[in-house]
């Protein structure tokens, strides 16, 4: 939706992607099992993330072993730096990525179709204008620097609730961010549909315009927009594993995959597993939405 640069997208950006999934699967099993693919792929991992830190004896923060100690049956991901299980925190923290991801997609799908849908369904001028106005400057301005910006001003180390600190932080900027692109596409969307030959017909039938918008327009740019926001949740958990390394992000010692790949940085000579196992467990939950995004936005062209 919004590249790493903040630049605004152009007409070709907002064209229909071009598949992400790997050729190969697509000729070989087609859309619909891609699709299946990466849906059974995406739900063993967020089974793993939910029952793996429920079983195990032991917590996330809790020294179990020597430290630097390389993957075995004991530990299948190994240990870290202090004598932690890589395995338990990598799917604790999958929790964290994950859960901040949904939510955060889900603020910015709802609050970035409403206001797109309204202004390019709208007949007010002024509306369209300033709604637009307004997502200009959120993509003109750089991503990153946007949301370190958000985060100082939020506070690095705010805890809300069950959130680890440093996390709240990193969700209201992306919230206030992540909005803007679906806001774009769903204007587009509204504007082809709003001259279309049923919301024509509705009109001649003495349907409002709210009616309108409701049944005829809301459906056919949602529908767009929520095969964007498959894929969108992959973007939203690079950033959050990304901003550790910015000096940002989800706070020690709480596990988050960016937390956790960013503390074994500095053993991946003598510890590569501590860096290489959570990256690929993140590259695998990527790959499976990517493929389920691909084969929606593919049965969606085709239609």
């Amino acid at each position: 939706m919004i590249d790493m640069t903040g630049t605004m997208p152009t007409d070709d950006a907002l064209a229909p992607r071009r598949p992400i999934t790997l050729g190969w699967l697509r000729a070989g099993v087609g859309a619909p099992a891609s699709r299946i693919i990466g849906a059974s792929v995406f739900a063993l991992i967020v089974l793993m993330c939910i029952f793996i830190p429920i079983l195990y004896p032991y917590g996330p923060n809790d020294f179990v072993a020597p430290p630097l100690q390389a993957p075995s049956w004991a530990h299948l991901f190994g240990t870290d730096s202090v004598g932690r299980d890589v395995f338990l925190r990598t799917f604790a923290g999958g929790r964290v990525d994950l859960a901040a991801g949904a939510i955060v997609t889900v603020f910015a799908i709802v609050v970035g179709t409403f206001l797109g849908t309204l202004a390019g369904s709208s007949r007010v001028r002024w509306v369209d204008s300033v709604l637009m106005r307004i997502v200009d400057a959120v993509l003109a301005f750089p991503l990153v620097i946007l949301l370190l910006a958000l985060v100082v001003v939020v506070g690095p180390d705010t805890q809300w609730g069950p959130a680890p600190p440093g996390l709240p932080a990193a969700m209201i900027a992306l919230m206030c961010v992540m909005w803007s692109g679906y806001a774009r596409v769903a204007r587009g969307q509204a504007l082809a549909l709003r001259d279309s030959d049923f919301v024509l017909a509705g009109r001649v039938a003495g349907l409002s315009n709210g009616r309108i918008v409701i049944r005829h327009i809301a459906p056919g740019v949602s529908r767009i927009t929520m095969a964007l926001a498959v894929s969108d949740i992959v973007l939203v958990v690079v950033i959050l594993a990304s901003l550790p390394f910015l000096g940002a992000g989800v706070q020690a010692p709480a596990p988050e995959w960016g937390s956790i790949m960013y503390e074994g940085r500095a053993f991946l000579r003598q510890a590569w597993w501590i860096t290489i196992c959570p990256g690929a467990v993140l590259a695998a939950t990527g790959l499976s939405l990517s493929f389920v995004a691909d084969s929606l936005l593919d049965s969606r062209r085709k239609k």
